[in-house]
């Protein structure tokens, strides 16, 4: 009875976040704000080369980013309609925000009851910015989905050590190792969090019937397996994809399109270090302003007084997994990896700030139970009206977080929405420019160009992803760097990019004459290229 009753808590909140993750969708549409983030119109350009290449096949994966994302917009970004505005990529998003709300709230209705769970599940699914970012091409409400399910999965562990379970916290952890690196992180401290719980069971009846301590952990480990086996095949495919593609099994780690390795090319030029880099406090104080800035403090204060609160060892202990994005954040941003700029500190810009959603389950969660606390401590007090007094007490306290909530629509709205107005100008206002010069391509011709920087271009024109030559088609890309005339028609080259850097310059200026010179403050110089006639 109490798991039917969670099933149909969590549905109402599922049909509550797909209604408010829809209509955030159809706002976007509707004023032009669904590509505003260049890695959306990046992840919507490798889905729609998993449909639509010269050179079809797994090698249009990817280098760095993940697949799974990719491979659940494939399913309907073959629309070029839906390429072109972005919704392709943007019904995954709001799905997962409806199955992740669902996961929250059977998380928190296990351990902390109902009223908790609906509570978390509310401040969850109506945020502003994972709102937002669920309404576009983005990886986070994905990437929650499963964390979500993963962390559901080790909860019921915790209550019935099954095989089965171990298999379905398996299939969750493998769905996060492939959508994100966070996922790799949170593996073996999913795989501690399922032997403590079977460990403890199975050890608890071995010393009933005489077996020792030893034995329960034994048992443990002989249904956690299949979790392992399950989930470590999404790290042990992206390192064989890598090195079988790429020739280096690390490359999307430290490969010429690496974070790390973008970071280390700016250092090189001159660049700033990242806020953080090798400093911890530093890093910290960065990480929570982007939670406090994608949260709201007043829901993130309740959420402490919940943690601070919070008993851990006398209830299921796999709770705790929902903090795990604080270590991997300040991991990432004290070895340089991931930087967080926030509008506050220097430098004062807007970036990765949306990371700061990522600990969301766990403030939501926490304020939930901080919340059921208050009511069952009001409730205790002899008052003449402690129902009152306790509904007033929790409406306050809603009231509060809900007010934090609105008040992050007003000036530029909420912060993900924000750091996307704020970065966008620049990159759009180029690739219009570059569709503008593109235009002008008859029917057939081919292009050549690094398909990584400004892939909008050719859904504003709606230009086959087939009918270009790009990084990821290697074998032909490398052909046409070297005799572009027997393989393109046009050719575009950013300033420093791989294409000006690789391109045969002798047969380039033989066979092609400029038609543009590109310009746009803050952006690399573009040349384009058009073969001669006959």
């Amino acid at each position: 009875m109490k798991a039917e009753a969670e099933g149909r808590g969590g549905a109402a909140f599922a049909l509550l976040a797909l209604a408010a993750g829809g209509g955030t969708l159809l706002w976007a549409l509707a004023r032009g704000r669904v590509l505003l983030y260049g890695d959306a119109t990046a992840h919507l350009a490798i889905a729609r080369r998993m449909v639509d290449s010269a050179t079809p096949g797994l090698s249009q994966w990817g280098t760095v980013w993940l697949p799974l994302p990719h491979l659940l917009m494939a399913l309907t970004v073959w629309h070029t309609a839906w390429w072109r505005n972005g919704v392709a990529g943007a019904l995954p998003a709001v799905a997962a925000l409806g199955l992740a709300t669902w996961l929250l709230h059977r998380i928190v209705s296990r351990h902390w009851g109902a009223g908790a769970a609906g509570w978390a599940a509310a401040f969850f699914c109506l945020n502003p910015s994972l709102l937002y970012l669920s309404a576009v091409p983005m990886t986070e409400s994905v990437y929650l989905a499963a964390f979500l399910g993963l962390v559901d999965a080790c909860s019921r562990y915790a209550v019935r050590p099954d095989r089965r379970i171990a298999w379905q916290a398996g299939a969750w952890g493998l769905a996060g190792s492939l959508c994100r690196y966070d996922g790799w992180f949170v593996l073996p401290f999913a795989l501690g969090a399922l032997l403590w719980a079977g460990g403890r069971g199975r050890s608890d009846l071995a010393n009933r019937q005489g077996g020792g301590f030893g034995a329960g952990w034994g048992g443990a480990w002989g249904a956690t397996w299949r979790f392992c086996l399950v989930s470590g095949a999404g790290p042990v495919l992206w390192l064989v994809y890598n090195g079988w593609y790429l020739d280096d099994p690390l490359a999307f780690a430290r490969g010429p399109y690496s974070a790390r390795q973008i970071y280390l090319n700016a250092l090189r030029h001159g660049g700033a270090r990242y806020p953080g880099d090798h400093a911890l406090g530093l890093a910290a104080l960065y990480f929570m302003k982007a939670v406090v800035l994608t949260c709201g403090a007043p829901l993130l204060a309740v959420g402490l007084l919940g943690l601070l609160g919070w008993r851990w060892w006398r209830r299921q202990a796999a709770a705790w997994l929902l903090l795990l994005p604080l270590p991997w954040y300040l991991w990432a941003m004290w070895t340089g990896n991931v930087p967080i700029f926030v509008p506050q500190y220097w430098p004062h810009g807007y970036y990765n700030v949306r990371y700061g959603a990522q600990l969301l389950p766990a403030v939501a969660a926490f304020s939930g139970m901080a919340v059921a606390g208050l009511w069952r401590g009001v409730g205790r007090l002899t008052l003449p009206a402690a129902w009152r007094a306790r509904t007033g007490a929790a409406l306050g306290v809603a009231l509060l977080c809900g007010g934090g909530y609105v008040g992050m629509l007003a000036g530029g709205g909420p912060i993900a929405y924000a750091e996307a107005v704020h970065n966008a100008p620049a990159r759009l206002a180029m690739e219009h420019a570059l569709a503008r010069t593109l235009a002008a391509r008859r029917p057939g011709e081919r292009i050549l160009m690094y398909y990584g920087d400004y892939p909008g271009a050719l859904a504003d024109d709606g230009i086959a992803v087939r009918e270009v030559v790009q990084e990821s088609n290697f074998l032909l890309w490398q052909d046409a760097l070297f005799a572009p005339q027997k393989h393109v028609d046009w050719v575009v080259a950013e300033a420093d990019g791989p294409v000006a850097k690789l391109v045969n310059r002798r047969d380039l200026s033989e066979y092609f004459h400029a038609v543009a010179t590109l310009r746009v403050a803050t952006q690399p110089t573009i040349e384009v290229y058009r073969r001669n006639e006959p």
